[in-house]
This record gives structure tokens, sequence and C-alpha cells, in this order.
């Protein structure tokens, strides 16, 4: 006990992520943020680098969603890139409108980094049709 025995691995990683997106709940993930967890998006010029950073960053966007009427849509999937072969391939609004791919990243038990990509592309993704914690409608 007190030791951290607990190993998730990348693609556990990225279905807490997807529960998130699709439950608009952040806490689960919060959970397994690493202390310096690193988030960044080729999208965005400034990359965040805390786990407090992260969460006064994602709840806002998360309740944003909330209110619009564009659902996101995170799908497991399969794409060798950065070193990762796990992907996540996001859409908004629909699942067809693909956006980009995620990667995460894991040391030590905790979730250590997020990349989301506009390159490689999502169309080059493996799709999986899984969509963690997303509610059938």
């Amino acid at each position: 006990m007190g030791t951290e025995n607990s190993q998730i691995t990348e693609k556990e990683a990225l279905v807490i992520y997807a529960r998130m997106l699709h439950t608009l709940d952040s806490s689960e993930f919060e959970s397994f943020l690493a202390e310096d967890f690193s988030y960044s998006s080729q999208k965005v010029l400034t990359d965040i680098n805390s786990k407090n950073e992260f969460i006064d960053y994602i709840r806002p966007k998360l309740e944003a969603i909330k209110k619009s009427n564009s659902p996101v849509y995170a799908e497991l999937g399969i794409c060798q890139a950065y070193g990762h072969t796990d992907c996540l391939i996001m859409s908004q609004g629909d699942k067809s409108n693909l956006l980009g791919v995620a990667f995460a990243s894991v040391d030590q038990g905790k979730i250590s980094g997020l990349s989301l990509c506009i390159v490689p592309t999502p169309d080059s993704a493996e799709r999986s049709g899984i969509y963690p914690g997303l509610q059938s409608n």
C-alpha cells in the first residue's frame, strides 16, 4: 500500500478521455492526470503544461460543448504516429465531420500527456465504431 502499482495503458487513457468528452464530466479524467500533465494541439500555439492549468481550461470548454448543439465524438482507433498506435478519432456535430486524432501518453500510472493532431489526418486512422461513454440515442 502507498505505492503506485496501478498502471493504465495509453488505450485506457484514451477511453477515459473519450468518456469525459461524451459525458461532459471531467472528474474521472482529472483523477488520472499527472501533476506535470501536458496538453498540446496542432491547432493552438500555446501548450498547457500542468494538471491545474488543464483543469482550468477543460471545465469551461465542456460547459460550452454542453450549451452548444454540437456534440463532440471520440472514437477509438488505430493510427501509427509519433510513437503511438492507439488514438481517438475526433469529430464534432456529426460522426462523419472528422477534425483530428488524439494521442495519450502515460507515465507511472498517470496520464502525462494528450496531443490533438491534424497530421496525420483523421481519415487515415483505422476506425473501430467504439465511442466510450457515449449514450445511444
